[in-house]
């Protein structure tokens, strides 16, 4: 138990001075930060903002997420595995799906399809292959194997990835230390509510989860989101409009304890 929690103590610290010490980007840089946070594991902070990481098992690699698009990512996961790499979306938005077109294969939800086309047409003509994957697919990365969980809420095919051979939840925007709930392609916050219960429920099989944005987070951090999300549900939480620029508009925001969701007043329950 001791050697568990000063894994995950490091783990925490390490990445946190990483993260707040990073140069900023210069045009002659690719704008990639690199931490290895477990075995065989690597975070890619790009831009200061959105983790990549990169995953390796005996055979191949996983890429989880493709960043903004700011550098040559295919180039720069040499530098970190040689093993064929298979990757992944864990959704459709453009700061994790932006650098796709450099790789033959996209496995990601159907749901978030149209939105990653989305970003080919923006990019010119792609003939990278979407290869949809959905609840209890397996990357079999030899040795290791990863679990596709389905979270619908920050949009409608957003997965998290679970690796309990390292004890490890990759969760993209599901959990982040501020969620999203306000963009058009959201899920009701109910919905939501929901994909919650079910990662927390595997809770036993994980300790650290591994955001798309910001810090590594304790797995427990989940009971937070799902209060958070209780309150607003339930009108006993107090929220202040969520003034983050004029993009969030409308938005409202809610706390409990470290956790906070920024969501839409009208997208609280599914509509019957």
């Amino acid at each position: 138990m001791k050697s568990v929690l000063f894994l995950r103590q490091t783990i925490l610290f390490v990445a946190f001075i990483i993260l707040t010490t990073a140069a900023s980007c210069q045009p002659a840089d690719t704008c990639y930060k690199t931490i290895q946070v477990a075995e065989k594991t690597w975070a890619i902070v790009e831009n200061n903002s959105v983790n990549i990481y990169v995953v390796e098992g005996n055979d191949s690699a996983l890429i989880i997420d493709t960043g903004y698009g700011t550098g040559d990512l295919k180039k720069y996961i040499r530098s970190l595995t040689k093993l064929p790499v298979i990757a992944v979306n864990t959704h459709g938005h453009e700061d994790h799906a932006g650098n796709d077109h450099q790789f033959p294969n996209i496995c990601a939800h159907p749901d978030d399809f149209g939105m990653i086309n989305s970003h080919f047409e923006g990019q010119g003509k792609s003939n990278t292959i979407l290869i949809p994957i959905r609840e209890g697919h397996i990357f079999d990365l030899g040795g290791r194997k990863l679990e596709v969980i389905e979270v619908p809420g920050h949009t409608r095919g957003s997965i998290c990835l679970l690796d309990p051979s390292h004890r490890i939840l990759f969760a993209g925007d599901n959990t982040n230390t501020v969620v999203w709930l306000f963009l058009k392609e959201c899920c009701p916050l109910e919905v939501y509510l929901k994909s919650l219960q079910k990662v927390e429920k595997r809770m036993e099989e994980y300790d650290i989860i591994m955001p798309g944005h910001n810090t590594p987070l304790d797995k427990t951090f989940i009971t937070e989101q799902i209060a958070c999300v209780k309150s607003i549900l339930d009108g006993t939480c107090s929220p202040v409009p969520y003034n983050y620029s004029s993009f969030t508009a409308g938005a409202m925001l809610c706390k409990f304890k470290t956790a906070e969701v920024a969501y839409d007043p009208d997208n609280l329950f599914i509509k019957k």
